[in-house]
């Protein structure tokens, strides 16, 4: 038993010990700041890839979803265990400059939402008595607690469903979107998270739309609101969005955005399946033309439109903050969205955020309880929506380009569809697998060698398996992308005829196999994904 003299040392060691814990829980958080293209970690100079779950607070309930449904920390903890290491948590303004100090519980009552209040009394029974803003305090605590950081977002000035253009919600003047009233609430939001460490980035606006858009108004109170951010609190990230629900800043070219953040500038971008490129608008697009075409121009329409920011000497970070798809993958469209959106994410290597983390929602468009078919978790909160999460986006989540790595680059050969990588069973033969057990390759244009060897890839014959060989030089040696998608790796087998890469829906085999629909033809309409094939640069 201690004696008393020794009690208060002790404590000391307690608090210390306590205060070093707490301190190595924040360690990778904050702040962060931009080298060229790239978000830096500045307490171990590498590069932080932000890989978000978007959770929405933003609606009339005004406090983040799920509180009904599960604690606060499970619920944090789903976004860990899934391999999440930020959310962009989404707000209202007028939360700030209106309904600051307005209880929780009179809110969801003045609603009609007694389930939700029944909810949050059983889970998180605190909140009820919090005001909002005390509630947005208390997720993100939780958040940052689980070393997870925070891009606290912007979505709406008027707490609701986004969006529609004619919401009067969508531009600067519009009837529930006063510049003055939306710079003193970013200012507001940026001052009280000034010391904590988990929000390391805030956004301007989502999705700027509706028939007031101008290039006029948009530089200059985006230029407002960045610098009120900015000046409040220096040491976040500042996310800036562009016009048109976010996918338009190709304007930027000729008119740069002339303003000091220091390096704490980046920009955001969204797509889905039915917002398109260019003239591309219609959802059914995806299943009614040639799908290499489709997803061809719709990674160059990408690149005109926002990911030239990546490069040239003034290259800014690009986040992809909102895309999504129906996680139950009975949508035809959005799996062949998906799959393409993926291929130039991992092409990439970009920071993103998808829409949703979130199950459902406490109140959304009248309708109490809404299931979000997009959500990560299911309506129960505790299971995934999309059992093959986990492997379709494990290569998106993880860092596969760093600027300060003295490695150079290899190749990790990449198959969207499945969201898998290519490794090589005891037979020599290619196979689809986990990625973290990828083998690596290098290309020279022509043959794809198994790295720190002089095998190479090889085809033997149609529907024969492909192999790793020491015989290079043939003709089945030799390998090019084909297509408009640039995602069909294609040879000829022994007999001359070309053959592509192929992965079959029954075996993790990967065999050579005719060639789908890499000719530009309006009549081709098969399904070429099970031949997609990417060779992802990496350098860690």
């Amino acid at each position: 038993m201690l004696t008393k003299a020794f009690q208060p040392l002790l404590l000391l060691v307690l608090v210390f010990i306590s205060s070093l814990h707490s301190s190595s829980k924040h360690a990778n958080a904050y702040p962060l700041s931009t080298r060229s293209r790239w978000i830096i970690d500045d307490s171990t100079n590498s590069r932080v890839k932000l890989v978000c779950g978007n959770w929405a607070g933003h609606l009339q309930p005004m406090i983040p979803e799920g509180l009904d449904r599960r604690p606060i920390r499970e619920l944090v903890g789903e976004l860990v265990k899934n391999n999440f290491n930020c959310v962009r948590l989404t707000y209202a303004i007028y939360m700030w400059t209106r309904h600051g100090n307005r209880i929780v519980n009179d809110t969801l009552n003045d609603l009609d939402l007694p389930e939700v209040v029944n909810g949050i009394s059983k889970f998180n029974p605190s909140v009820l008595k919090m005001t909002h803003i005390e509630a947005f305090d208390a997720v993100v605590n939780e958040i940052g607690s689980q070393n997870v950081k925070v891009l606290f977002d912007n979505h709406v000035s008027e707490p609701k469903w986004c969006c529609d253009d004619d919401d009067e919600n969508g531009f600067f003047h519009d009837r529930h979107f006063d510049p003055r009233e939306w710079i003193h609430g970013l200012t507001l939001a940026a001052k009280h998270f000034h010391e904590n460490h988990a929000v390391v980035a805030m956004s301007l606006r989502n999705e700027l739309h509706g028939p007031r858009q101008n290039q006029r108004d948009w530089y200059k109170y985006m230029s407002k609101g960045a610098l009120a951010i900015h000046e409040t609190n220096p040491n976040v990230l500042v996310v800036i969005s562009g016009l048109n629900y976010d996918t338009e800043l190709q304007f930027l070219k000729k008119k740069p955005m002339n303003i000091d953040l220091g390096k704490k500038m980046v920009y955001e971008t969204h797509l889905y399946s039915w917002s398109g490129i260019g003239t591309l608008k219609l959802k059914e697009i995806w299943t009614k033309q040639p799908l290499n075409r489709i997803c061809g121009n719709s990674i160059e329409g990408l690149d005109e439109r926002a990911g030239f920011l990546t490069t040239g000497e003034n290259a800014v970070p690009l986040i992809f903050s909102e895309f999504g798809f129906d996680q139950s993958g009975s949508t035809i469209e959005d799996n062949r969205f998906l799959t393409c959106l993926q291929t130039y994410l991992v092409g990439r290597d970009l920071d993103w955020g998808l829409w949703a983390f979130h199950g459902g929602y406490y109140l959304r468009e009248d309708k109490v309880h809404l299931d979000e078919s997009f959500g990560v978790v299911d309506a129960t909160w505790h299971s995934l929506r999309n059992t093959n999460f986990t492997h379709k986006f494990q290569l998106l989540q993880r860092k596969n380009q760093d600027p300060t790595s003295k490695h150079s680059n290899e190749y990790i050969m990449y198959h969207p569809l499945t969201g898998q990588c290519a490794q090589v069973n005891k037979n020599k033969e290619i196979e689809i697998g986990r990625c973290e057990k990828q083998k690596r390759w290098s290309y020279d244009g022509s043959q794809i060698f198994l790295s720190d060897s002089r095998k190479c890839l090889s085809a033997s014959g149609e529907g024969l398996p492909v192999s790793v060989s020491d015989d290079c030089e043939s003709k089945n040696s030799s390998w090019k992308t084909a297509s408009l998608s640039k995602l069909h790796l294609s040879t000829v087998d022994k007999d001359g005829k070309e053959v592509c890469l192929h992965k079959d829906s029954n075996s993790s085999v990967v065999v050579s196999s005719k060639c789908i629909c890499i000719h530009d033809d309006s009549l081709c309409l098969d399904d070429p994904m099970s031949q997609w094939f990417q060779l992802v640069a990496t350098n860690v």
